[in-house]
């Protein structure tokens, strides 16, 4: 395992998938022919590797029962690191998935989308960058919880840090799922974390369409399918 995942360290190693500063992700052959993702870094944070955050993060959310890959290994060397998990074979983001659903099949997959999201927020989690094309529909028809390199479980919990989550989740939602299916979304979210009294809904609720406004405004910084794409 190091050594393939020294390997990983440099050149090409597999198909490129996303190429940004600082970060390279690799679709890898693995050992047997298993397929990889490997994510390639060239800095380290407070002195510790974003790679290991990564793999500490997938390890922690697979113990806690959430569905996310398995991860495989790290390796840090030389101011770089690499972390290796597996590769999920999926239908499509669950942004495709929703703009393409039936209306029948919209609430099943938003109910899921609403568990998915709880499991997270109720251990404790806020994952900084939940949008709907990083949750996959995987061919067993599970959703599966990926790009968790900024997902934190800090010891004190702001019910701001979930409201970002749900803010880029409704940014990112198509136009196919009506507005009276985001609301009902965001109202079950709120009953399910005992989001009480109609003053406190209504701060949650306020706060979740304020960063939703000023996420739509940011411009992406290294390529990202661009926010003015999103439904308003």
């Amino acid at each position: 395992m190091r050594t393939l995942l020294g390997e990983c360290l440099q050149g090409e190693p597999g198909e490129v998938l996303r190429r940004v500063p600082g970060r390279e992700t690799y679709a890898v052959e693995g050992p047997d022919g298993a397929a990889w993702v490997v994510k390639r870094y060239s800095h380290y944070w407070q002195n510790r590797s974003p790679a290991r955050r990564e793999h500490e993060v997938l390890e922690a959310l697979g113990r806690a029962g959430l569905r996310v890959p398995r991860p495989l290994g790290y390796l840090e060397r030389d101011g770089r690191s690499v972390v290796a998990m597996e590769r999920i074979e999926s239908e499509g983001t669950l942004r495709e998935v929703l703009g393409e659903a039936a209306p029948g099949e919209l609430q099943e997959l938003l109910s899921r989308l609403l568990e998915l999201v709880l499991a997270l927020h109720q251990g404790g989690w806020h994952h900084r960058d939940l949008y709907l094309h990083h949750v996959l529909l995987n061919g067993d028809g599970e959703l599966v919880l990926i790009d968790l390199g900024r997902a934190r479980r800090p010891r004190w919990v702001r019910r701001r840090w979930f409201a970002k989550d749900l803010a880029a989740l409704l940014l990112w939602t198509p136009a196919q799922v009506a507005p009276a299916l985001r609301l009902r979304f965001l109202a079950r979210y709120m009953d399910r974390m005992e989001i009480d009294g109609r003053q406190a809904r209504r701060r949650f609720a306020r706060d979740v369409l304020r960063r939703r406004a000023r996420m739509a405004k940011h411009r992406p910084r290294h390529g990202e399918v661009s926010a003015w794409e999103a439904s308003t």
